[in-house]
């Protein structure tokens, strides 16, 4: 049973008016297909929260999305709700807000999103707000224009008030130096909820080898990128097989064990390869690894057991 650290169906949803209850040939996460998946859970993204407004609408959308009877949804906001989620047979929803620009600088609002079920948070998206700089890129080329600039003094407040909330900061889109910032003040483990191996693909947005340590040593997960462009920096979205993920696994396993890897597809975020189409092909990845050098245990890890060492470690 899989947990997938990043998706964007909340965005999508309202972008292709679709229903989440029924299964769509349009993107790629809803209710049927979660099913056909096997996934277990999966962190919801509230984006863009880049301002107070967008978060508020997320918010709003997302428990409309809960309430609703017919999505068989079902609020995680422990990680005894995982084992819930497998005795109700629901599928567990983590709500994450994809950047901290909408939260106030004396962190109440924080404080009201917790107690609403906010359990982790990327401190910026592709932007620079007031706690931290976001990787910023050129869709087409790559390249990137990312500012020196990391976290700022109540940005490194804030890591803290997460650790103190118990809420997971999540690293994906930030730039190196507030990546850095991060590592220095967190004191629990973090995530990159959806970022790959940039010594496989050197896109911006992946993580190097002294970062995927990083992540390691605060006994940390990283949750694989399923976007084509952060798998292979040459190859479409036809062209990509199943041994170009496995490739990113391999070499994060290779820096730092299997206990640091997990599955963070970015499905309704991206435009991902036709060998996972959408999340009801999880089990044709999971097979892949099945027969070419992961057992058993290496897997349940992968799919699930990672992510939630980090979910019982951090949440309170």
């Amino acid at each position: 049973m899989i947990i997938d650290g990043h998706t964007d169906v909340l965005w999508a949803l309202t972008r292709e008016r679709r229903k989440f209850s029924e299964k769509s040939e349009t993107g790629h996460v809803d209710l049927p297909r979660l099913r056909k998946g096997n996934v277990l859970a999966a962190f919801f993204a509230v984006f863009p929260a880049m301002s107070d407004f967008e978060i508020y609408k997320g918010v709003d959308q997302w428990f409309s999305l809960i309430e609703d009877q017919e999505n068989n949804l079902l609020q995680v906001k422990s990680a005894e709700d995982i084992t819930k989620c497998k005795v109700n047979d629901k599928i567990g929803a983590v709500l994450h807000f994809e950047g901290s620009g909408g939260i106030d600088s004396e962190f109440l609002t924080l404080k009201n999103y917790y107690r609403m079920g906010l359990r982790s948070i990327g401190l910026s998206w592709s932007n620079v707000n007031r706690f931290a700089t976001g990787v910023t890129f050129n869709m087409l080329s790559g390249e990137s224009f990312e500012q020196d600039r990391g976290l700022t003094e109540i940005g490194k407040e804030l890591v803290k008030e997460l650790n103190n909330l118990g809420i997971i900061a999540d690293v994906s889109h930030l730039n190196e130096k507030s990546f850095w910032d991060v590592i220095d003040q967190t004191s629990k483990p973090i995530i990159a909820s959806h970022s790959n191996a940039y010594s496989i693909c050197n896109h911006p947005r992946n993580l190097k080898d002294e970062q995927i340590r990083a992540i390691a040593e605060t006994n940390g997960t990283i949750g694989l990128n399923f976007c084509v462009s952060f798998l292979s920096g040459d190859k479409k979205k036809d062209q990509i097989q199943l041994e170009d993920l496995k490739n990113h696994i391999d070499h994060i396993v290779e820096l730092v064990g299997i206990n640091h890897i997990g599955f963070g597809s970015d499905f309704d975020g991206a435009s991902v390869p036709d060998v996972m189409k959408d999340v009801s092909y999880y089990p044709v990845l999971v097979d892949y690894l099945d027969k070419n050098g992961y057992d058993k245990e290496d897997i349940q890890k992968i799919e699930s057991q990672n992510f939630l060492r980090v979910m019982k470690e951090v949440w309170k």
